[in-house]
């Protein structure tokens, strides 16, 4: 692979690739995204990751990949997104990872790692996600240390086998995103202030609503780590809502998720081109695309003849906000624009908008 050294991106998800990552990897450093998300890959990680100091996002989920998590991830100073979730790795989380200052997403949910968290990830003042659910920390807790992370948005700890009292985490003023689920936690819930905004989404004749959708496993058969979906309502439809609801708002109230632009969408998916197309359903086309921080998504557009109804819709954002399972998708975020920005208007009336 040293014929290599000069590339940036290694991009092989969503394939049917075996064997083992081989550690020669470690020689292409100018790497910045390595994808190797859902493959059928195994054995454990090579030391040698740790060298690819350029690294920016290294995404090994859905495979079958076991062993410990290398220390030498630690070395990877620049990286902002590890997404090793659904494997099978086990034993300790390395506390070397704090070092990692540029961290944003740390998701190794689906694991059977054990022991401890490590107190030392307070450190990481970068961290928006850290995702952890169904692991074996058995008889132990949440470190109070974790009351540092600044900028701490989401934090997943489902069905962990952690115990002991849940630490007052009101000092964190961004977290929105709170999952203690299926634990053995005592004591009583801590007083938080945790945020109450609610999202506004107005409603009338040519709007577009979306629901912003993670791609998790078997469920889905498209191509990417978050799934978004795009609504547009029946012209007739809306119709009657516009004259129900004539310039009212619709209060959509969904946790630690982002509001998306549709412009963001577009320009995600290249004008939703017919070349990002990987496959359709009962709702619409599905599209994959790339976000402006490197994030990879899918975009479901639905079909004018979708019978789904406003009620209906948000509904089923509130039911998806609340799902998390290795085989279940998990919300991300919304958006919601005049349908009058989309200049064509056949097209408009097809949209169905809306990602672990």
């Amino acid at each position: 692979m040293r014929s290599y050294s000069s590339i940036s991106t290694r991009d092989f998800m969503w394939n049917n690739l075996t064997g083992t990552i081989p550690k020669e990897i470690g020689h292409i450093t100018s790497l910045r995204l390595l994808l190797l998300n859902r493959n059928k890959l195994s054995g454990s990680l090579p030391d040698e990751l740790g060298n690819l100091m350029n690294m920016n996002r290294l995404q090994l989920d859905e495979n079958q990949l076991s062993g410990s998590v290398p220390e030498s991830l630690a070395n990877m100073i620049n990286v902002r997104h590890l997404h090793m979730n659904n494997n099978s790795f086990t034993g300790q989380l390395p506390s070397k990872l704090s070092n990692l200052s540029n961290l944003m997403h740390l998701l190794l949910d689906n694991n059977n790692l054990s022991g401890y968290l490590p107190p030392e990830f307070s450190k990481l003042h970068s961290l928006e996600i850290l995702q952890l659910d169904n692991n074996n920390f058995s008889g132990n807790g949440i470190p109070s240390t974790y009351e540092n992370l600044p900028r701490l948005v989401k934090l997943s700890l489902r069905n962990c086998s952690l115990q002991g009292a849940i630490p007052d985490l009101n000092s964190i003023p961004s977290l929105k995103y709170l999952d203690l689920s299926w634990n053995q936690f005592t004591g009583s819930i801590p007083s938080n202030n945790l945020s109450t905004n609610m999202t506004t989404v107005k409603r009338k004749t040519g709007i577009i609503a979306a629901i912003i959708i993670g791609v998790v496993a078997a469920v889905l058969a498209i191509t990417a780590i978050t799934m978004l979906l795009i609504f547009r309502r029946n012209s007739k439809y809306m119709h009657l809502i516009s004259r129900k609801r004539t310039s009212s708002n619709v209060c959509i109230k969904i946790d630690g998720v982002k509001a998306f632009t549709l412009k963001e969408l577009t320009h995600a998916t290249n004008k939703f081109d017919i070349s990002t197309k990987v496959g359709e359903g009962g709702y619409g086309n599905v599209y994959k695309g790339i976000l402006s921080d490197e994030t990879f998504v899918v975009v479901k557009r639905a079909g004018e003849n979708s019978l789904q109804g406003q009620k209906e819709f948000l509904t089923e954002i509130e039911l998806l906000s609340r799902l998390h399972h290795r085989n279940l998708v998990s919300l991300l975020g919304y958006c919601g624009e005049e349908g009058e920005q989309v200049s064509d208007k056949r097209a408009a009336e097809a949209v169905w908008d809306a990602g672990r």
